[in-house]
């Protein structure tokens, strides 16, 4: 079982109008929340992982799922990944979204993506979120909580042998 598998068991219930995937990367989350979403809007800045995460939509037909190639943080702007590409940076609220649940996985951006994201919390969507240092850690949780979200932190050993801590928040 992935961290993916066990982590998602702990959403309850995971279904809704809105699921929205921060950092979704191949869309493990997002393809199976098309199963018990209404709509699922995945954000995957990485092209590779984008191409491959539109790829699996269209190859299942699915309608309900919209895919973002979009850097999340706390101000917009735009990344230069190339001499001929760029990546837009946007916030969170500025897609304007009234999400039921929120993922965010972004290796270790987790915390400017909170920041950019204080209107959309507002509407008091359930929160998962990764974190990858213990000072995001900290800093996360402090955001939320001043949200007003009650939070279950899970720490869990990785299978590089480093711990890792979730926040599940409510």
């Amino acid at each position: 079982m992935t961290h993916e598998d066990w982590l998602r068991s702990l959403v309850s219930p995971f279904k809704g109008d809105l699921f929205v995937d921060v950092g979704a990367h191949v869309g493990t989350w997002a393809v199976r929340a098309t199963r018990t979403f209404r709509r699922v809007v995945a954000i995957e800045p990485h092209p590779v992982f984008n191409r491959i995460l539109r790829t699996t939509v269209a190859m299942n037909g699915l309608h309900n799922i919209s895919v973002v190639s979009a850097i999340l943080s706390n101000e917009s702007g735009e990344a230069h990944v190339s001499t001929t590409n760029s990546i837009p940076i946007r916030t969170l609220d500025s897609f304007e979204l009234e999400p039921t649940l929120i993922k965010i996985d972004t290796e270790g951006s987790e915390f400017s993506v909170l920041q950019g994201a204080t209107r959309t919390l507002r509407g008091k969507p359930m929160i998962v979120v990764e974190t990858h240092s213990p000072e995001a850690l900290v800093k996360s949780r402090m955001l939320v909580e001043n949200q007003g979200y009650a939070i279950r932190e899970v720490k869990l050993e990785n299978r590089f042998g480093q711990i890792q801590s979730w926040l599940l928040c409510n």
